[in-house]
Parts: structure tokens; sequence; C-alpha cells
């Protein structure tokens, strides 16, 4: 594709500095960009980068004075320059179906338009595919599962019966959607010996719309009711989602994080790489969790939480935690103490 920088301004709804301007065939980030891509600069203090770029335009925020080279003016440049990474590179729209000759489709399944199924996918009984929706090599969509319009899933996918997908949804290689979650009652058999009792799972899993689920993720159904994944969420691979959990709208997850089962995140946080999140917790809205952060209570609206601790004895844990949130308190009285010595000695000299 190749576009002049006015038919790019037009695109995002803003002015170029040049009518045409320079010809723009790709979008890269400044150390990448060729003579033939638009960049964007976020801050003031990325600008001297711009000098040993070889973009040929770039993104600025409004006001920002720029040196001499062909320019669009935005009031976020890292999110246009999202928009511009979609309209270059996204995912090609299928202008008919396809359906490979290897891959099984149940006659009782539903195939809307403009579908797209590779080779060795299997599509079970009852399932229903919108229209535009691709469906990647080796996938298998089990029994009874609805998928909505225009959503992606790349090879190797497994989907469980029953579970609920919406529309422009991208699920990538070895994610897993629906698998039983991890729960198990403890016996004592005859013997006396201890016993794993399996519970089986009779809920489901609802992923809504503009989610994205990355490679070799997990999200398990529900002991019973819905595991729900909110609208916009966006999990990086590597993430496992327990049974019953509920994601709030807007939500982005980073790799190898755990949620366990039946705690819920808000609307609109943001949880870095290895958090864990301990069942029956309920995490607010808005709220960031730095990485490998462990939340074994519930988090108010709006909290920033950081840090974490080795392992010790669950009983020397719970002290620690204790006298941890105690520590500003104890400084301050260690403080005061400090100057009643010093002003004592004082006193005495």
């Amino acid at each position: 594709m190749n576009l002049k920088l006015d038919e790019i301004a037009h695109f995002l709804g803003k002015e170029a500095s040049e009518t045409p301007g320079p010809e723009i065939s790709g979008v890269r980030p400044l150390e990448f960009a060729t003579d033939k891509d638009i960049t964007y600069v976020a801050e003031a203090k990325f600008m001297r980068l711009l000098g040993t770029s070889k973009a040929a335009a770039v993104l600025v925020p409004r006001g920002m004075s720029v040196p001499e080279r062909p320019f669009i003016e935005c009031t976020n440049p890292e999110a246009d320059f999202a928009r511009l990474s979609k309209l270059f590179y996204g995912y090609p729209k299928k202008s008919c179906s396809n359906v490979s000759e290897s891959a099984s489709v149940h006659p009782t399944a539903r195939i809307g338009d403009h579908v797209t199924i590779d080779a060795y996918a299997v599509i079970g009984k009852n399932a229903e595919i919108g229209s535009g929706t691709s469906i990647g090599a080796h996938t298998v969509v089990g029994e009874g599962v609805s998928i909505g319009q225009d959503t992606t899933i790349f090879p190797n996918v497994t989907i469980y019966p029953c579970v609920a997908i919406g529309s422009r949804v991208i699920i990538h290689a070895g994610a897993v959607i629906g698998a039983d979650g991890f729960g198990y009652a403890r016996d004592v058999d005859s013997s006396g010996s201890v016993m794993n009792i399996k519970k089986f799972h009779s809920g489901s899993v609802e992923i809504q719309d503009d989610v994205e689920i990355g490679a070799l993720t997990a999200i398990d159904r529900a002991l019973a009711g819905v595991t729900t994944i909110g609208a916009d969420v966006k999990i990086d691979n590597l993430v496992q989602i327990a049974h019953n959990v509920n994601i709030g709208p807007g939500t982005v997850i980073a790799s190898q994080s755990g949620i366990a089962g039946s705690s819920s995140v808000g609307s609109f946080g943001m949880l870095g790489g290895q958090v864990g999140i301990r069942d029956h917790v309920s995490v607010g809205n808005g709220v960031v969790l730095a990485t490998r952060v462990g939340i074994y209570r519930d988090v108010p609206d709006g909290s920033v939480m950081a840090g974490s601790i080795p392992a010790m004895p669950h009983t020397i844990f719970l002290r620690v935690q204790s006298l941890f949130k105690r520590l500003p308190e104890m400084l301050e009285r260690i403080r005061n103490l400090e100057r009643t010595v010093l002003q004592n000695r004082k006193d005495k000299s």
C-alpha cells in the first residue's frame, strides 16, 4: 500500500503539513523507519532521535516544534501510530469463503459469509461462526461454540464446547479456551490415604468483543455459571485465568500472570508480568499491579500496588505482612526516639 501524507492525515481526521506530501508505504518506530515510512514522537525528549531517523514523515504532539520534515500533529501520536499499523499491516479482509477440503465441518455447524477454515481444523456440532472470521489450521472448535464476526483464530487453538466468543476477537496460536478449572475436593479413602476428587465443571466461558488473547494462554470454564473476559481486554502470552474469573472491560494483562478461581479484576486495569491473584479476591477498577505483585486481599479502585517478597513459612509470612504495613508508622516512631535521645544528650552536656 502506498499513500500520500495528506491521505494518511485524512484517514486520521487530521491535517498534514504538506499537500499531498511524501509517499508513505509503511509505519515504523524511529529506529526502524526507512525513507518510505511514517514514524512518531510521543514526547519532546525523543525529538533528538528524529534527527538520526530516515523516516519520510512523523506524527508529533500538537504544538511541538518539528525539524524540517513533513509531519501530522496529533493529540496522541502513539495511538495514531497504532491506528496506522492496522491500516498498513492489519489482517487482510476476505472477499469470499475458503474452507479447506481437509477441514472437518459438522453438517449442523452454521458458517457465515467470507469465512476461512484452514487445513485440518475441526468445527463441531451446532457450532456457529460469524461472517469474516478466520479459523487457523488444526484448530478445534467444540460443539455448541459461537464465534462472532471478523474474529481471527490462529492455528492450534482449542475451544471447548459451549464457549461464546465475540466479534473482532484475536486468539493466538496454542491458546486453550474452556478447559476444566482446577477444582478438587480432598477426602480419605478406606485405607486412610488422601485422595483428590475432581469437580467436573458445568459452566462456560464468554469472550466479549475486541478481546485479544496471547499464545499459549488458558482460560478455564466456570464450575457453574460463566468465566467472563470483558470487551477490549488484552491478554499477553502464557497467562492463566481460572474458573469463574471475571475481567472487566479494557484491562491489560501481561505475560505469566495467573488469576485464581472466583476472583475479579475491574475495568481498565493494568497487570504487569508474573502478577498472581489468589482465589475469591476482588481487584477494583483502574488498578495498576506492578510486576510480580502477589494479591491476597481485595484491592480498592484506583490503587497502584508494587513489591514482592520471598517465600517463607505461612505463619511468619502473615506476621511479616502485618509488620510491613506498619513500617511507615514504625519509622516515624524511630525518628522521634532518635530526636528525643539527641535532645537528652544536648541537655546533659
